[in-house]
């Protein structure tokens, strides 16, 4: 009741941290003290990989918005959730 739709918020904010804290800083900072040659065939995978995991970010920020709106559409106030 204080905060219906933790669920929902905890998913974008999930959503929205992932791929810079899990995947982009690691790999850059990876690729920076390997030093990696830009082009190479590690450097272009990880940097496919990095890519992937921001569009798979973005799409599940997408689906988190969604549920929130769906959410809201649907919340009242000091009712139960039967």
């Amino acid at each position: 009741m204080i905060f219906p739709f933790f669920n929902d918020f905890l998913g974008l904010i999930g959503a929205a941290s992932f791929w810079p804290l899990t995947v982009y800083f690691p790999v850059e900072m990876y690729i920076a003290r390997a030093k990696i040659p830009k082009f190479s065939i590690t450097w272009t995978w990880l940097k496919i990989l990095s890519w992937t995991c921001l569009a798979v970010s973005l799409v599940a920020a997408a689906g988190s918005v969604e549920g929130l709106i769906q959410s809201v559409k649907i919340y009242q106030p000091f009712k139960s959730g039967e």
